[in-house]
């Protein structure tokens, strides 16, 4: 099957565009998913580790009231579902936050697959070596993920009209190009058939505009020549005719 320069101009550029592209945005999309889950990490073991020393106190004093009210604080947090204190034997001491959240068993660690829409975190509060309860939060994760759902969805787009626009090009590129060989494959045929070549008179100054001035040039070589054996061609022709007629003079005498 033949396929012309212009629809193999289009094809390879168009693989190589969508294999980079799809190379660089699962390098963007896997470097955004690990940096997202290591801040939010982070981020969780931080407060965890912030509010376990601040209630260490109360915990000790049994300060429930205390208790509540800064558990209450810390669930108002933007970005945190929920907080809750438990004692060294498990009991609760003080909740708030999401009723939903707050009746799930903690799980402190990410799926292998996509970001969890609550992340749990927990840190232990020890006073000299003696553990005395523990904290739990909770992040609501709905807006990160929504965020950079967001994102994939431009990432995605922008590539898409990448790839159109190369497309484009490339298919005018192409156009152009091929425009250009048939005039000059034309103006060859035209020349090896035996008839009088036209000069191409490509303005391009690029490879194949100089293999059009060639073309040209080697075309006015050749009509040159044939020029000039058309002249000899006369002239042998005018001296066997007066040759001719010579020897028809000298038979009359």
């Amino acid at each position: 099957m033949k396929i012309s320069l212009r629809t193999q101009a289009v094809l390879g550029i168009g693989l190589i565009e969508v294999g980079m592209l799809m190379l660089l945005l699962y390098s963007v999309f896997h470097f955004i998913d690990q940096s997202t889950r290591d801040e939010v990490e982070r981020r969780a073991q931080s407060i965890a580790r912030v509010f376990a020393a601040t209630a260490a106190d109360d915990v000790l004093s049994l300060d429930l009231a205390s208790l509540q009210s800064f558990v209450d604080e810390v669930a108002k947090t933007p970005g945190t579902s929920f907080a809750r204190v438990v004692d060294y034997e498990g009991h609760l001491l003080a909740e708030a936050g999401n009723p939903q959240h707050l009746t799930r068993d903690f799980k402190g660690s990410f799926d292998a697959g996509d970001l969890p829409n609550l992340f749990m975190a927990q840190a232990y509060i020890v006073k000299a070596g003696i553990h005395y309860g523990k904290i739990e939060i909770g992040l609501d994760l709905r807006s990160q993920k929504e965020n950079i759902l967001n994102l994939r969805h431009r990432s995605l787009v922008i590539a898409a009209l990448e790839v159109l626009m190369a497309a484009l090009f490339s298919i005018a590129a192409g156009y152009y190009l091929v425009r250009r060989l048939k005039k000059m494959t034309e103006v060859v045929e035209r020349a090896s058939s035996g008839g009088r070549a036209q000069k191409i008179n490509d303005a391009g100054h690029d490879e194949v505009g100089e293999l059009a001035r060639q073309i040209d040039l080697l075309n006015e070589r050749n009509q040159w020549e044939h020029s000039r054996s058309d002249l000899r061609i006369r002239n042998l022709e005018e001296l066997n005719r007066l040759l001719q007629k010579k020897l028809a003079e000298k038979r009359d005498f």
